[in-house]
């Protein structure tokens, strides 16, 4: 009997637009099945797909994991059953009025967590987090606020940039950072790509590594649209949930 390669029989099937699942473990299904889960959450399920980006992810047991911008603890939630009653999950939010809005609504929904703490900082303020103490940075929709702002022009901007640096300093050697983004055309501007709120996956490369990451992995073809031309406002042209979307893996240097 011949030997067949399960890698080459994935790569020939996804040539031909068909998809292998990701083999789901215990930690996994607990996470995404987790009935202490917000409902709001749980409808987003279909087009996030988080049994297969937390198989991607593969956060360890006891895991500290940064939720940065966590928004409504979407991916929070799910690290924290993932990662188990001895890791952490932080779910930053921007200080100011909104989060003072909702910080009682978000404190009761991960209440029964147990291990997600809620991290408001002011914008542009350093992390409030130990120098080497986080395993995994998420950034899950938000490169599009960081390649460019107004006055920029085609440089990475400089906060953008002194992020990135402070991700490395509370990062453990070898620690990874994920980025999450709707994908724009390839050669679009910054100006451009951001006015779509969009980020071409080669503009953030470039970006990560010359801030000091090394670039891991890629996870393609997990969120893909045909129908998607990659120059377009998702959120006005019916495609929210929708768009082609590029996930990347940069680790901090051992």
């Amino acid at each position: 009997m011949k030997f067949i390669n399960t890698f080459v029989i994935t790569m020939i099937l996804t040539a031909f637009g068909l998809h292998i699942g990701v083999a789901e473990s215990a930690t996994v299904k607990d996470a995404v099945n987790d009935g202490n889960r917000a409902e709001s959450n749980v409808e987003r399920d279909g087009a996030r797909k988080p049994a297969d980006m937390l198989a991607y992810i593969d956060l360890a047991e006891g895991a500290t994991v940064l939720d940065y911008g966590a928004g409504g603890g979407y991916w929070s939630e799910l690290f924290s059953t993932n990662v188990g009653s001895d890791g952490v999950v932080y779910a930053h939010q921007n200080a100011g009025e909104r989060f003072e809005s909702s910080k009682d609504a978000l404190t009761a929904q991960f209440e029964p967590f147990g291990n997600i703490k809620l991290l408001p900082l002011a914008r542009g303020s350093a992390l409030t987090l130990d120098n080497n103490s986080v395993d995994t940075v998420m950034l899950s929709y938000l490169y599009h606020h960081m390649h460019y702002v107004d006055g920029s022009g085609e440089a990475f901007p400089d906060s953008s940039a002194a992020l990135m640096g402070e991700f490395l300093r509370v990062l453990k050697p070898g620690g990874t950072l994920i980025v999450i983004e709707h994908v724009a055309i390839d050669g679009s501007s910054r100006t451009q790509s951001a006015g779509w709120h969009r980020t071409p996956p080669a503009t953030a490369k470039a970006d990560i590594t010359g801030a000091g990451f090394e670039f891991a992995t890629e996870a393609p073809e997990l969120y893909m649209n045909p129908e998607d031309d990659l120059q377009n406002i998702w959120f006005e042209t019916g495609l929210s949930g929708k768009t082609t979307t590029f996930v990347h893996k940069y680790q901090k240097p051992d």
